[in-house]
């Protein structure tokens, strides 16, 4: 763009020299004509583009797999069991414990007793005495004026502008990832219950499997996009306005004021004293008196004598199956896909202005 205006300014100089220019579109001007002015804007329009879309399909197949299944099979069988029956007998036993009496006991104690006696005593008080004093002192009296001021301030203006950024868009990929699934599977335990009785229950153990997954992954791709933000700029510009000013003087002012001083004075006065005296005084107490007794008492002891005994139990036995079924399998597969899609163009295109006709 520099360059041009550069080539624009070197040739009007050559005009102005030879006294012959040329206005364009073939005609000649004389030296003493004005120019054209030319300017340059910036064009937008709208073009249509075609690109390849990729996208991920679902497709479901059926497939034939075989399972092993157990089936559970249960036989009568005849065991033997040990049994503790209790039996219950009577034994004589002793205790000591111990009783509690209580007997009352003649005792002494010293307390003190608090009277109180009026007595005469002097002493030296304080009285105060107010007298009124002229008094003079200064005061800070505020005065107002008003000044024409002038402020500086600035005036936000906005501006839109296009930029470009690049924008992440997200794309899905098929991913083959492996899990591990616990199953359950049943199997026989033995138990042994509080009377010493042995059975089987059927209990499900867990099994860990790994099993295939199709699972679309997200995969980052960069894309180039024009957005118009607003931009705020700043003038500055002056502004007047008045503000109060705020002074102070000082003036001599005169009051009466009371001021009380003190004085000494002696006096006598009647005090109430307390006077504390020993006292001797005799008090009964009940006293708790702990003797032993012994006693006879009769408890009933448990015990467990065993008996051998038969009696059926169920087993329970699984026995393997082979049993085949079809399940859907589904998979993706990626089909190309071709959009058309609005894109702005834009150009520079030059503008003649201020130019003078031309005669042929």
């Amino acid at each position: 763009m520099k360059r041009f205006v550069a080539g624009l300014s070197a040739f009007a100089l050559l005009v102005q020299a030879t006294g012959v220019a040329w206005a364009g579109h073939g005609c000649y001007v004389s030296a003493g004509a004005p120019s054209c002015a030319v300017s340059y804007q910036y064009q937008t329009t709208y073009q249509q583009v075609q690109r390849t879309v990729y996208r991920c399909v679902p497709v479901t197949t059926q497939q034939e797999i075989t399972e092993t299944v157990l089936t559970p099979q249960t036989r009568t069988e005849n065991r033997q069991e040990t049994v503790y029956t209790q039996r219950v007998r009577n034994e004589t036993r002793q205790a000591t414990y111990y009783q509690c009496s209580y007997e009352t006991q003649q005792r002494q104690q010293t307390v003190y007793q608090c009277s109180y006696e009026t007595r005469p005593q002097q002493q030296t008080v304080m009285v105060p005495v107010t007298k009124n004093v002229e008094q003079t002192y200064t005061v800070c009296v505020p005065t107002y004026t008003q000044e024409n001021r002038t402020a500086t301030v600035l005036v936000p203006e906005v501006r839109q502008e296009t930029r470009q950024a690049s924008v992440t868009v997200c794309k899905y990929v098929p991913e083959v990832v492996t899990h591990q699934v616990t199953c359950y599977q049943p199997q026989l335990t033995a138990q042994c219950d509080s009377c010493g009785h042995t059975g089987y229950s059927c209990q499900q153990v867990p099994v860990v499997q790994n099993v295939s997954q199709t699972v679309m992954k997200c995969v980052a791709e960069q894309q180039v996009q024009n957005y118009t933000i607003n931009v705020c700029s700043y003038r500055q510009e002056n502004r007047p306005y008045t503000v109060t000013v705020v002074g102070s003087r000082y003036e001599q002012r005169k009051q009466t004021v009371p001021v009380t001083s003190w004085e000494q004075r002696t006096q006598t006065v009647n005090v109430t004293v307390p006077v504390v005296k020993p006292v001797v005084q005799t008090y009964n107490v009940t006293v708790p008196v702990v003797k032993p007794v012994v006693q006879n008492y009769t408890v009933q002891v448990c015990e467990t004598v065993p008996e051998t005994r038969t009696v059926p139990v169920q087993v329970v036995e699984y026995k393997s199956t082979q049993q085949k079924r079809t399940i859907n399998v589904t998979t993706y597969q990626t089909v190309a896909q071709v959009v058309t899609e609005t894109v702005p163009v834009t150009t520079c295109v030059p503008v003649y202005t201020a130019c003078a006709p031309c005669g042929h």
